[in-house]
């Protein structure tokens, strides 16, 4: 564990875990910490940032466009497919629609369109527009019969695939089976994309009635990964032992350095299922520390270990 640097006569200790149980972790942050400056409100350092979005559907009775204003995960990529959490009782009209409907539209609002957004969580009766009452458009889908919102700049047709009630909420999973996206968004990088949608639920702010108010708000500048030759030459997801010849042949390592480190990999690969196999994990302590020294840019050391450790003429 990492150790704090420490002022002449100043004492520093380990950072620790701090437990908190199920029941303390749900509590609402006003109703726990009424001190808008406690430092323990643990409530927000345990709900992660959750993507916002509107999710339209249509009255199996009388047709009319509802939007509720909620949450969403990812779940696949192919098929593209998320999940939404509606509350049975919170949002009963979305849920009542999803059952029977079987089909959706889910929007994703930017800045432009919180208050809006907000608007659409009114409690508003059966058959009252939350478009109409937040100043919405529609327009119409193309493979569901319910309607997306223009001012929402990425639009998901959806068909509800799963559904089971958890406790105070059902949830939905849904495939999307087509999309429409503002022209605009196509010309803008991928900064400009994120600065702008989608808004995320961040937060409660307690009020001076006792209540709370959930809070948007959204994401900033991209973050960099490491790249060559922290992480093979065409990026993520190429085997190991590309990774190594890429190494090689940016002259980081040499070609039997690299050989040695790809015959680790395929020794330990045959070794896989035999846990209980001393050469095995004598394979796993190499390749970790090899690792290691390789994105902590120690090629100084990842020298001095491979030339020191002795391997055997097989993996080579």
């Amino acid at each position: 564990m990492r150790l704090r640097s420490a002022t002449p006569g100043q004492i520093i200790r380990p950072m620790a875990k701090v437990f908190f149980s199920h029941d303390e972790i749900l509590e609402r942050p006003n109703k726990r910490f009424p001190d808008e400056k406690d430092p323990f409100r643990v409530h927000y350092h345990f709900r992660p940032a959750r993507p916002a979005d509107l999710c339209v559907t249509l009255d199996p009775d009388t047709g009319e466009v509802n939007i509720s204003a909620g949450t969403m995960g990812p779940l696949t990529w192919n098929p593209y497919t998320f999940c939404l959490h509606i509350s049975i009782h919170g949002s009963p009209h979305t849920y009542r629609n999803l059952v029977v409907g079987g089909d959706c539209v889910v929007g994703l609002p930017g800045r432009d369109i919180v208050k809006e957004t907000w608007f659409t969580a009114l409690p508003l009766p059966r058959g009252i527009s939350e478009a109409e009452v937040a100043g919405l458009h529609t327009f119409a889908s193309k493979f569901v019969p319910t309607p997306g919102i223009v001012e929402c700049p990425v639009n998901f047709e959806c068909k509800v695939e799963f559904k089971k009630d958890y406790h105070t909420h059902g949830i939905f999973f849904l495939r999307v089976v087509g999309a429409s996206i503002d022209e605009k968004v196509l010309s803008l990088d991928r900064e400009a994309v994120i600065s702008w949608y989608p808004t995320y639920e961040v937060d409660d702010a307690p009020n001076k009635f006792g209540g709370s108010i959930e809070r948007l708000g959204i994401m900033g500048g991209i973050l960099p990964c490491p790249t060559f030759p922290l992480a093979p030459k065409a990026g993520w997801y190429q085997s190991f032992e590309r990774w190594m010849r890429d190494l090689a042949e940016e002259k980081y390592l040499d070609a039997g350095e690299a050989g040695i480190l790809v015959g680790w990999q395929k020794e330990f690969d045959g070794l896989f299922g035999a846990k209980d196999s001393p050469r095995r994990g004598e394979l796993k302590e190499l390749i970790t520390r090899a690792c290691r020294l390789i994105v902590t840019e120690d090629w100084e050391g990842l020298h001095f270990f491979l030339g020191t450790t002795n391997p055997k003429p097989e993996n080579l």
